[in-house]
């Protein structure tokens, strides 16, 4: 399994330069910055997620939906994206106008998009998307739209996709059993917590976990190092759930 780290756009600039060394890496088009640009070819595995739903509640007043779309082809074009999902704002638009930006996106890159399925969209669609496509993903866990209660109905679904040879990507989906579930690919922020608590992410033997120092009240000023110690130690992680999974 790849575990994609998520929201490097914020760290500290002592840390990009380390950036080349994470394998697998996802981030948001909303937030993607000019320095994060040779990631795209450094990493193993590079997912571009659409933005949209930052953009959306982010924006005031009506959301031109045809200038983002437009903005978002031109740069997965310009930057030789593999690899990016749709806009799934079927909340907002309905899902018949998301299959159509999705074509629209698909035929102008000439790549296909990574769907991504929510509950909305009913079972037999997530059955239609793995008979059409080779990457799909399933949204709506970060949010709780999907409960914990509903986790053995995700972990049927992804192997049925498995066993169709389809990969499938949990869109925030990180809890510590997710090695139990066939997912391709997962992606997590939480690695960023070490910016707000200013404790340390340690790898040990499969597990990260997260160490207070006892001069916790002196390391704000050294939240530079805590952030590119916790990289590295996440980046071993990385390596240890691909080789494992």
């Amino acid at each position: 399994m790849k575990l994609c780290l998520a929201g490097t756009s914020g760290v500290y600039e002592s840390t990009r330069p380390h950036l080349k060394q994470v394998p697998y890496l996802l981030e948001s088009f909303y937030y993607f910055c000019p320095f994060q640009k040779p990631l795209i070819k450094s990493a193993d595995l590079f997912l571009l997620d659409s933005g949209a739903f930052t953009f959306m509640n982010g924006a005031k007043g009506k959301v031109n939906w045809d200038d983002y779309i437009n903005k978002y082809i031109s740069f997965i074009n310009e930057n030789d994206v593999e690899h990016y999902f749709e806009l799934d704002i079927d909340v907002i638009v309905g899902y018949e106008e998301v299959r159509r930006i999705r074509t629209k996106i698909e035929r102008e890159t000439g790549k296909k998009a990574i769907p991504v399925w929510h509950k909305s969209r009913g079972m037999d669609e997530f059955k239609r998307l793995v008979n059409d496509y080779d990457y799909i993903a399933i949204g709506g866990f970060a949010i709780k739209h999907i409960k914990r209660n509903e986790y053995p109905i995700i972990k049927r679904m992804v192997q049925y996709a498995y066993d169709n040879g389809v990969k499938v990507h949990g869109l925030g989906f990180t809890p510590k059993e997710v090695t139990q579930y066939k997912f391709y690919s997962v992606d997590s922020t939480t690695w960023l917590s070490c910016r707000r608590f200013g404790s340390l992410f340690v790898y040990n033997n499969g597990q990260m976990k997260m160490i207070t120092p006892k001069n916790h009240g002196t390391r704000k000023d050294k939240q530079r190092e805590i952030e590119l110690l916790t990289l590295k130690e996440w980046i071993k992680y990385q390596k240890y759930l691909s080789r494992s999974c």
